[in-house]
């Protein structure tokens, strides 16, 4: 029997995960998992009109896994299977196969600023499939793209990209090492923590857990003490987040910057004011020692009056058997 991998899982980072779904293994749905599917399949109909609202011509394929449209991609050991949602046209779009995707706040604004591509490779994979499928059925599919939008305000964005020859390769290829594996693929853990934290073959998946670290003695066999005090558990799942959180902000930082050097400030302007918001530029004066410079007039001399501290570093990690903690 053939085996199927499904367009919306094709792009989800552990391959493990993946082998186990087209093995079919039984997925555990976590209740939080299922509500956000939930919403936003209550939500899609909405967004449907939304766009009809907004002038584009839209042909709806709704239904889930029961939809009018269920395209299939046959490659060697199995096939590539989904449901697209829609193809939409408006003007010099045309043929548009989009997804339509709802994100709290954080998640959408992100995305809207630093794009799909970047972003959520897995929506890419999954259109791709979609666009291979349809066109094996003779459809001309011109563009592809996201319609996003923000669960908190109902902002809605459409972040269209190319389909892309290379992508396609690599979808195929990777499904067709998938398909002749008969055992799980080594572990890999993700460069996100959510991959784990979402997945739906935890209790099977058999995975080595990383060694705990000892603060104390690297080469020690000491212990490390299990806490179930919720006052610390939370302040380390907030630790966690925080550092995601820092890292998206940090590049949202940096986007903004770049519009506002060549919307602004190249244009020689060092304030301006818009949408109830005021930008402005200031100098702040800094200053230090060139120990650089200092050392090569007076050798050994940094080293002399050189000042040593000891700091303690917070270190966070996932546990194997945390992974569900905050599901």
């Amino acid at each position: 029997m053939d085996k199927v991998l499904r367009a919306s899982k094709a792009g989800f980072p552990c391959m493990r995960n993946l082998w186990y779904s087209v093995n079919g293994y039984q997925e555990v749905i976590s209740t939080r998992s299922q509500r956000i599917f939930d919403v936003g399949t209550a939500l899609e109909p909405v967004i449907v009109e939304w766009l009809k609202a907004d002038g584009w011509e839209v042909e709806y394929n709704p239904g889930s896994q029961n939809a009018a449209i269920e395209v299939t991609v046959p490659i060697t050991g199995g096939s590539l299977t989904g449901h697209p949602d829609c193809i939409i046209s408006k003007g010099d779009i045309q043929n548009a196969l989009v997804d339509i995707k709802t994100m709290n706040d954080r998640a959408f604004t992100y995305w809207r600023r630093s794009g799909t591509l970047k972003t959520k490779p897995q929506y890419v994979t999954q259109l791709h499939i979609y666009a291979m499928g349809l066109r094996n059925m003779g459809r001309n599919i011109e563009k592809l793209g996201i319609v996003g939008v923000n669960k908190n305000n109902s902002e809605m964005y459409i972040d269209f990209f190319d389909f892309d020859m290379f992508t396609e390769g690599e979808i195929t290829r990777n499904a067709e090492m998938l398909f002749v594996e008969n055992e799980p693929p080594e572990f890999n853990c993700p460069s996100e923590d959510w991959a784990c934290d979402y997945c739906e073959f935890h209790d099977v998946c058999k995975k080595d857990d990383k060694p705990l670290p000892d603060l104390d003695n690297k080469d020690s066999t000491k212990e490390v003490p299990v806490t179930t005090d919720e006052t610390i558990i939370n302040a380390m799942k907030t630790l966690r987040d925080a550092r995601v959180l820092s890292k998206q902000a940090k590049d949202l930082e940096k986007g903004a910057k770049a519009e506002l050097n060549e919307n602004v400030i190249d244009k020689g302007l060092r304030s301006i004011q818009g949408g109830g918001l005021y930008f402005y530029l200031t100098e702040k004066a800094s200053g230090g020692l060139d120990t650089k410079a200092l050392e090569a007039a007076h050798p050994g001399i940094t080293k002399q009056f050189a000042k040593h501290d000891i700091s303690t570093v917070y270190n966070i990690e996932t546990l194997k058997e945390d992974k569900n903690a905050d599901m």
